[in-house]
């Protein structure tokens, strides 16, 4: 009756009048249906404990909670300290172990974690690839939205069953630093991980850069059995170059002798001339997608395909005609004569490299949309703010899910770091986009950072819709009918 509890230490406070056979698990007591089991969880927003009669009232027959509590319903009850971290191993035992089933690549690191599950989903077949991210969590035509980068353990694994069901063959992860230190993919063994790149973020979490490169470290201590060498590492990367060091693998770079290599000739707006060189071996394609940081993306896609045993050949047919992530690098294309992009970067490091893939296909003027997110690392702020200065020649600063700290505030936060006069501050960000449409001419090109695929705005504690692609699309069609 209790088999999902094997190998745990667990307190029983009260024990069932009747033997159920649960029929499923949620901590979300809105989702609860008639014999469920019930995680009370707690939260920085909320605290699971506090839904345990409305979870009832739903139809829990067993309450597993982390802290003492009133035991004042018919159903049972079991204490569990350090609940949130054993979960996912309650969940995997709950469901038999469905991961087991899978082969599954972790992807971490700052910036290019999402492009880069989007591009191995490409190289592998999105029919036999189950993906998980900060855009969506996708089982084969099923879709979910995000509420996290990387879900919760009991959602993590209730993805692989279905996963497993449709008989998926691989799993494909964005792995947050949250994520692990929180535990939420401790009962995973991976056959296979990749590290983008480290730069300044979430520092309002992890106190210093070394405690942030730690817990991204920790993925590359869970690869299965026999595939201890089974990594992937930006060696450009000071970071990466530190993994690399230890845990080896293969090493990709565009500047220096690594296992793959690339080098961009020719940039088009519809793509760039590549060149990609694997342990010697070159071959110059076109790329559907822009900007020396998507190369690296490239690279690490192709080495997390090879490391999983995918023909070379197979790999390059494959990501010829590959495409970004939604909000990554996304053009915004009704017509107009200058360029409209829409991408996510949010921290100093994808800003400036969208920016100077920007600056290398610019023949006219470069405008940006920028802000930042309220409670969130405020130490980027000023950093954020000269890297849009210096490399735009007009920046527009904005809000960017301010949630619950004062959007003037931020904005003259990131204002600081700005010394120059050509920055616009606009604090309505739809404002500011239609600043930028009515500001472009013929070869601009304008940017706008920080949201990408969201289609949402979070003010304090409520989300309001809110899609810069909607705005900008609907900005460029008002201004062509002006003409």
């Amino acid at each position: 009756m209790r088999d999902f509890l094997t190998g745990l230490k667990y307190e029983v406070l009260k024990k069932s009048e009747i033997a159920i056979e649960y029929t499923g698990m949620e901590y979300d007591s809105r989702k609860i249906t008639d014999g469920d089991i019930f995680v009370a969880l707690e939260g920085s927003l909320a605290d699971g404990h506090n839904f345990i009669e409305q979870a009832v009232k739903n139809g829990a027959k067993c309450i597993m909670v982390s802290k003492k509590v009133k035991t004042e319903f018919p159903v049972e009850y079991i204490l569990i300290e350090d609940l949130r971290k054993k979960l996912g191993i309650i969940a995997s035992n709950f469901y038999n172990w469905p991961q087991k089933k899978l082969k599954i690549v972790g992807i971490t690191g700052t910036n290019g974690k999402t492009t880069s599950t989007y591009l191995l989903e490409s190289i592998l077949g999105e029919k036999n690839t189950a993906r998980i991210g900060t855009v969506e969590y996708k089982i084969g035509e099923e879709i979910i939205e995000a509420t996290n980068t990387t879900p919760e353990s009991l959602d993590v694994i209730k993805i692989c069953k279905k996963a497993a069901d449709k008989n998926i063959p691989y799993l494909v992860m964005e792995i947050s630093s949250h994520a692990l230190e929180l535990g939420r993919v401790s009962m995973l063994e991976f056959d296979a991980v990749s590290f983008t790149n480290l730069t300044l973020d979430h520092l309002d979490y992890h106190g210093t850069m070394e405690n942030y490169f730690q817990a991204k470290r920790k993925l590359f201590t869970m690869l299965k059995s026999g595939c201890e060498k089974k990594c992937v590492e930006n060696i450009d990367d000071i970071y990466g170059k530190r993994l690399y060091d230890e845990f080896g693998g293969y090493s990709y770079s565009l500047k220096t002798a690594a296992n793959l290599t690339g080098k961009i000739f020719e940039f088009h707006t519809d793509g760039q001339i590549v060149e990609i060189c694997i342990n010697g071996e070159k071959k110059q394609m076109k790329l559907a997608i822009l900007g020396r940081y998507n190369l690296y993306n490239v690279l690490g896609a192709v080495g997390t395909a090879l490391q999983l045993g995918i023909p070379e050949k197979e790999i390059f047919d494959r990501i010829q005609s590959i495409k970004g992530a939604p909000g990554r690098f996304e053009l915004i294309n009704c017509k107009q004569d200058f360029i409209v992009v829409v991408d996510y970067a949010h921290t100093g490091d994808a800003l400036e490299n969208i920016l100077n893939s920007i600056n290398e296909l610019k023949s006219g003027k470069v405008i940006t949309v920028f802000g930042c997110g309220g409670d969130r690392d405020s130490s980027k702020r000023p950093i954020m703010g000269e890297i849009a200065e210096r490399l735009s020649d007009i920046a527009i600063l904005t809000s960017d899910n301010p949630r619950t700290e004062d959007p003037h505030k931020i904005i003259m936060e990131v204002a600081g770091g700005m010394t120059k006069d050509n920055y616009i501050i606009e604090e309505d960000r739809e404002k500011a986009i239609v600043k930028a449409i009515e500001l472009a001419e013929k070869n601009d090109i304008v940017l706008i950072a920080g949201k990408g695929h969201e289609t949402y705005q979070i003010l304090g504690r409520h989300k309001i819709h809110f899609d810069d692609r909607e705005i900008a699309r609907r900005e460029i069609v008002r201004k062509r009918s002006k003409v």
